[in-house]
């Protein structure tokens, strides 16, 4: 049975100011990659209802990059991709001591309705079998991290050189997602929570986490965030109610 969101926020810690202090001072900026806007919003929404303020601005984690390059206000910054966290700690755009990983994900394929369900993929994955003459979707492995946790995976469970001819490159995970429900591909490669609330797709298999890169999401303080508050938002969305929210999305808790 579905949660109220009221339910969801059931034993949320009053631990933020009163109402009347959130409303006077500025909200927190959260700058985040767009594939967390709808768990991030109903984050928001639950510190909102608990006494803070925030707002997320959202874009590919590249164009985050440059906008706080290029001096942009933000609190806190929410990338999709560890790489990206290194590259604004290299260039002093955060404050590299309060990083950290906020949530996780897996890796898995997703088939059309009626596909067998494996669990766990292995070498011994009859993935051939399941494209059956079709193509295999996923994202550009130069360009796109889905994509390149993808490659890294089918690379070390044999498939790659076998499947590297039927691949159909999409802009996206979530993009690959909607070619199995258009009937378009056999198969894709996409992170679990691309298949929240996706009513064709089915969830095939999980792709071992020894077999790729670590998919965490790594969070930290802007290096000028001048809210007041950025370090109480920041707290909020790493404690346990809020990565229950995120649960409810697919993520996983980090490590």
């Amino acid at each position: 049975m579905a949660l109220s969101r009221r339910g969801l926020l059931v034993g949320l810690p009053l631990v933020l100011a009163d109402r009347s202090r959130a409303e006077a001072a500025p909200p927190v900026q959260i700058y985040a990659a767009m594939t967390f806007r709808p768990a991030l919003e109903v984050v928001l929404a639950a510190y909102r209802d608990a006494g803070g303020a925030a707002i997320a601005v959202y874009a590919p984690t590249p164009g985050l990059i440059r906008q706080l390059t290029g001096g942009a206000p933000a609190d806190i910054l929410l990338t999709a991709d560890p790489v990206w966290m290194d590259e604004a700690v290299r260039q002093a755009l955060v404050q590299p001591e309060t990083r950290a990983n906020l949530i996780a994900n897996d890796l898995v394929l997703a088939g059309p309705p009626g596909s067998r369900v494996a669990g766990t993929i292995t070498r011994d994955f009859a993935l051939e079998a399941l494209l059956d003459g079709g193509r295999l979707a996923l994202s550009d492995p130069d360009h796109d991290p889905a994509g390149r946790y993808a490659k890294q995976s089918l690379r070390v469970l044999g498939f790659w050189e076998r499947v590297e001819p039927r691949i159909a490159m999409a802009e996206s995970a979530p993009a690959a997602v909607v070619l199995v429900d258009q009937g378009e591909v056999r198969a894709a490669v996409c992170f679990k929570t691309d298949l929240h609330r996706d009513e064709l797709a089915v969830l095939v298999g999980t792709f071992p986490s020894a077999s790729h890169a670590p998919i965490v999401y790594p969070v930290a303080l802007e290096r000028d965030a001048r809210n007041p508050r950025a370090d109480e938002a920041l707290a909020f969305l790493r404690n346990p109610d809020s990565l229950r929210l995120f649960a409810s999305f697919g993520y996983l808790a980090p490590g």
